[in-house]
């Protein structure tokens, strides 16, 4: 299959009431081939890295779904209008043989008969619905039901309130005084973050590490995890920072800005997940474009700093203006120019959907259909794995 020929595919993470990922909304824009779909999910390994989450794949008719998909690890997610039509029977009443669930996109009149196959709702937000058969028929359906396109911390509030469980939008990168309350520990990430950056003395790391105890038992967890593998036992800071390193302790601060605080309920941060798949994306893009282990560190930091503003509440050049980062790194996350920040602009592009700015941020970038696919693949992996960790 030649490049050219792979479809513009995007990926949005779909998340609960307490804003941990339901399942990945895979989207596409129609061209192509769709066997490339197969590709992305096995070659490219998107449902290896999704693990337990399923796959909320958009098709625009149900006869359209490639061979060799597993039902288990998918939702299909189906226009209403072909799901009512005659035609579409023979193919839903063999999807629904095979084992795959379905939802419809749209909402069907109070008196409609939708086919056995269908078993949720998907509501675009952006859309006029009456609320009252919303809820109706969400109470008909088992479900899952799920609303995309909320942009909105208050239409996510919305959206719950009238029945639906599965939220994707582009809610979470708006500032709301939750996310940028008072985090003293999160002043504490960003003096070692200047710290490492100007290359202090372990000792002194050290010396910021133990102003914050939460923080301190959260990078002994860190280091003693099974990830690392370790047999010998981690007593002091000191040690553990040397057996981390200082490259990985950098980005797991990084990532911990996006925590919530201890102690705040059952929610989880919202930015979090979107902040590690945003640096993984621009990590995997550079690793792609043949970049050195240094500037692929630089578009991690760019990825994970660039929704700062919206986490901290003042815009990003106040942040960051301490921490003594790269010209480049200040650049992209500043106006979005340069290699970095046309990679970082392609990736907001695209987290609207496959639209044609997409398609054009990532052809500016120079960024080609079937490795963008393969680096949201790639980075699914890691921001699933610190999620659920989170």
């Amino acid at each position: 299959m030649s490049t050219e020929s792979f479809p513009l595919v995007t990926l949005h993470p779909v998340a609960d009431a307490h804003h941990r990922w339901s399942g990945m909304l895979l989207q596409w824009d129609g061209s192509g081939d769709p066997a490339a779909l197969s590709r992305l999910c096995g070659e490219f390994g998107l449902l290896e890295s999704l693990g337990q989450l399923p796959c909320v794949l958009t098709l625009p008719d149900p006869a359209l779904l490639p061979e060799g998909l597993p039902a288990d690890k998918l939702l299909l997610n189906l226009p209403l209008e072909r799901c009512l039509a005659a035609e579409s029977a023979p193919a839903l009443a063999a999807l629904a043989a095979a084992g795959f669930a379905c939802i419809a996109t749209g909402l069907p009149a109070a008196d409609a008969a939708l086919p056995p196959a269908i078993k949720g709702l998907a509501l675009d937000h952006r859309a006029s619905h009456d609320a009252a058969v919303v809820k109706a028929w969400l109470g008909k359906l088992p479900g899952p039901h799920m609303a995309f396109h909320v942009d909105d911390p208050a239409q996510r509030s919305g959206c719950h309130d009238l029945g639906f469980r599965w939220i994707a939008g582009n809610y979470p990168l708006q500032a709301t005084a939750a996310q940028a309350s008072n985090n003293p520990g999160r002043t504490i990430m960003l003096k070692l973050l200047a710290q490492i950056t100007s290359d202090a003395d372990s000792s002194d790391i050290e010396k910021t590490l133990r102003q914050d105890p939460n923080l301190s038992f959260q990078l002994l967890k860190l280091v003693n995890s099974v990830a690392f593998s370790l047999t010998t036992k981690i007593s002091s800071f000191t040690q553990a920072i040397a057996l981390l390193g200082r490259r990985q302790l950098q980005r797991w601060l990084q990532l911990l800005l996006y925590a919530r605080p201890h102690g705040q309920g059952d929610d989880v941060s919202p930015l979090m997940p979107r902040a590690a798949l945003r640096a993984g994306l621009m990590e995997g893009l550079a690793d792609a474009a043949g970049s050195s282990k240094e500037v692929q560190d630089q578009a991690f930091m760019v990825g994970m700093f660039s929704l700062l503003e919206p986490l901290i509440g003042q815009p990003v050049a106040d942040v960051i203006k301490t921490l003594n980062l790269a010209e480049d790194v200040t650049i992209a996350l500043g106006t979005r120019q340069g290699r970095l920040g046309g990679w970082l602009a392609a990736i907001e592009a695209a987290e609207s959907g496959p639209t044609p700015a997409a398609a054009q941020a990532l052809a500016a970038a120079g960024i080609s259909h079937d490795s963008w696919a393969r680096q949201q693949a790639k980075a699914c992996r890691w921001a699933v794995q610190v999620s659920s960790e989170a």
